[in-house]
């Protein structure tokens, strides 16, 4: 067992070179406390086995009894796969391959007794995953399941994206294995070449925890190898998409002054640094997180720190009985940490809602200069307005919404206490929308691309936001509802300002922005915002500037927008600074983005370089009648996240006829509908020939909430 203590130095504790094994956390309290590594000191959550552990039972597969529960199995340096169906040989498609004959009777015929075995699935909106124990298998063949709480909108499985894992009768190739729950056992098809002697099962969740610390470091160490802690993933983050385990390879409570400096988290299985409750003055520094099951870093305070705080997406308070107070009741939140210089990749193999930094009930967390990509959602998210003043300045975060949809690389929710309040009327919402937050959150400077969504998704209800200077690669900048929004000298390349359902009197600002397709808006108010002025929209070959008629006829406002060719200085070699003369009220901002730390820089990736396109003109929608509704299939992005479709289907109710039977029935214009009696409508062409009768039970999305009617 490794004892820290027997490293003990004048300075603090000095973990020497090598590898080292732990399975139970190390707890520290206390003040003035320093842990370092020296060069290549490794901490492992892993039990070594040796070849004499194993017994051939059957011709190629070796079997181990083991003392604790195995989550994962390496052998020298690879990592065998835990037996699943379908197999992971699809790299490209969600999950490494899926069939959602998975939890089928025709398929678990199959297996004997499934128990211990899980099935992960795709969230039916495709928003992240969801994991399930497999409790037995009735005798229709049905699976019984527990879990599937890894989000808060708990929708259920997608009807493909499944696959099965630790299942025995799978284990059918070399490089797989599989943990027998009830006896306590692995068994293993061992790889051609590999030595049982340095086989190594994970078991460890944590490191170390800190609790009511003072002035700790914890620097040059590496972590790796832990266990998953997916079925954790149960406590809902008030009405964000989250849920949350509260733990991580490093666990930091009532923390202050804290540091961790130059660290390696390697095939963690849960979040590698979790800093929870009241902790103030933490700091991440220079370290590289890949191979991460869960989360890269989050802060996440406590509920007890909100006023009126609501849970489930559909939860709400009335007007007259939330809290009018501004700001926290409590002071359990994180509060101004930073995360600088470091690279952060590969995130999310366990989990799926997870991001590289995820910040959720505190306030004042720096992001700076850090590098983020290759990550199943969010780079950086921001779970709700509690409490604001954030900053997100010279990142580098790309390549996201890898496996999931209707995201961004930095994504936000803002479902704060004024949030669909019913009997508040909506013109007197901006008079609430900011009671949890103490200051905007700063994005500015950074570099975002986003090929599933958005670069930037400011989502339901984010409030108070100042959005400067940023490079946006491919997804453009998204604003659904929310209030006090500026938008101000920005590049969007291909793509443009997309705005969703804004309320009246919404205060948003967007201006002196260069944008590459003209807006692309969703059930707006005849008034936008504040100010929409002073944009141009980059126009190939024009050369002198002319009024951005485009932009005006969307917006109703852009009187001093304008049309050029801005002039790109060398987008082929990364370079997008506008060179036109013409260009007036745009300042040039730096162009250097991510982590600057240079070990760390010179292994980190950069994003797919775009191509400047020209804008092209949308043909328009189609629209067929139908039973007095006018109706419309669901084409884009942008109508799947203003209508919370799973994928581009449904039919969009564009206007009902006063008086027809579908207004009989109650059916209203933005209503999606979803399904009619026991079908699944998934285009317009699906309603053809359908009637409604006295039985007809029609599901429909009204304000993304599944209303039957």
């Amino acid at each position: 067992m490794f004892d820290l203590n027997r490293f003990k130095t004048a300075d603090g504790y000095k973990i020497p070179a090598g590898v080292h094994y732990l399975t139970e956390p190390i707890k520290i309290s206390g003040k003035n406390i320093r842990i370092s590594g020296e060069d290549g000191a490794v901490l492992r959550g892993t039990i070594r086995l040796s070849r004499a552990d194993f017994t051939e039972v059957e011709p190629g597969v070796w079997c181990a009894s083991v003392p604790a529960a195995a989550d994962a199995l390496y052998i020298g340096d690879r990592k065998y796969t835990m037996a699943r169906y379908p197999k992971a040989n699809r790299p490209n498609e969600p999950f490494g391959g899926y069939n959602p004959n998975c939890t089928e009777p025709s398929k678990t015929a199959d297996w004997a007794d499934p128990t211990g075995g899980y099935i992960h699935a795709m969230h039916v909106g495709e928003w992240c995953g969801c994991s399930y124990h497999i409790d037995g298998k009735n005798e229709d063949g049905t699976l019984i399941l527990t879990g599937g709480w890894q989000n808060n909108i708990r929708r259920g499985m997608h009807r493909d994206y499944r696959f099965a894992e630790n299942i025995r009768e799978e284990l059918t190739e070399k490089g797989e294995w599989f943990f027998d729950e009830k006896n306590m056992q692995i068994l293993v098809r061992l790889c051609d070449g590999d030595d049982l002697d340095t086989a190594e099962i994970a078991v460890g969740r944590s490191f170390f925890t800190l609790e009511n610390c003072e002035n700790v470091t914890i620097e040059n160490v590496t972590f790796e190898r832990s266990v998953r802690t997916f079925m954790d993933t149960k406590e809902p983050l008030l009405r964000s998409d989250w849920s949350i385990y509260r733990g991580g390879a490093i666990f930091m409570h009532e923390c202050h002054n804290c540091k961790i400096d130059r660290c390696t988290f390697c095939e963690i299985g849960s979040n590698a640094v979790f800093i929870d409750g009241n902790s103030t003055q933490v700091s991440v520094t220079r370290s590289h997180f890949k191979a991460i099951g869960a989360s890269g870093v989050c802060f996440v305070g406590y509920p007890d720190a909100v006023r009126s705080p609501c849970f489930w997406y559909y939860e709400t308070n009335t007007l007259a009985e939330f809290d009018k107070e501004k700001g926290p009741k409590s002071d359990n939140y994180p509060k101004n940490c930073l995360v600088e210089d470091c690279l952060i990749e590969h995130i999310g193999f366990a989990e799926r809602q997870v991001s590289g930094v995820h910040i959720s009930m505190s306030f004042g967390i720096t992001v700076r200069n850090c590098t983020i990509h290759h990550i199943s959602r969010a780079g950086i998210n921001v779970s709700e307005g509690t409490f604001g003043g954030h900053r997100i300045e010279g990142c580098d975060v790309f390549d996201t919404v890898r496996e999931t949809s209707d995201h961004g690389s930095f994504n936000s929710w803002g479902r704060d206490r004024y949030w669909h309040v019913p009997d508040l009327p909506a013109e007197d919402t901006w008079k609430y929308a900011e009671l949890d937050i103490l200051a905007p959150t700063v994005i500015t400077r950074n570099r975002f691309r986003c090929d599933r969504g958005w670069d930037i998704d400011l989502d339901d209800g984010s409030t108070a936001y100042e959005i400067t200077e940023n490079l946006c690669l491919n997804g453009g900048i998204k604003l659904r509802e929310g209030f006090f929004r500026v938008v101000r000298g920005n590049i969007t390349i291909n793509n443009t300002l997309q705005t969703h359902d804004w309320y009246p009197n919404s205060g948003d600002v967007a201006e002196n922005n260069i944008f590459c397709a003209k807006y692309q808006p969703y059930a707006m108010p005849s008034v936008w915002g504040k100010r929409i002025d002073g944009n141009i929209l980059h126009t190939p070959g024009q050369t002198a500037p002319v009024p951005a008629v485009k932009l005006a006829k969307i917006s109703g406002q852009d009187a001093n927008s304008i049309c050029l060719d801005v002039g790109f200085a060398d987008p082929a070699n990364w370079n997008f600074t506008p060179t036109n003369p013409l260009i007036k009220g745009f300042e040039n901002f730096p162009t250097e983005f991510g982590v600057r730390y240079a070990p760390l820089r010179a292994i980190a990736a950069i994003p797919v370089l775009p191509v400047v396109q020209k804008s092209k003109e949308s043909t328009g929608s189609e629209l067929r009648t139908f039973h007095g509704m006018t109706v419309k299939n669901v084409e884009t992005d942008g109508e799947m996240s203003l209508h919370a479709t799973s994928r581009h289907n449904g039919a969009i109710v564009v206007a009902v006829e006063e008086g027809s039977i579908a207004h009989q029935r109650g059916v209203a214009p933005n209503d999606v509908i979803v399904r009619w009696g026991n079908d699944d409508i998934e285009s317009i062409d699906d309603l053809a020939g359908r009637t409604f009768l006295s039985t007809t039970t029609l599901v429909v999305l009204r304000r993304q909430k599944p209303t039957e009617l």
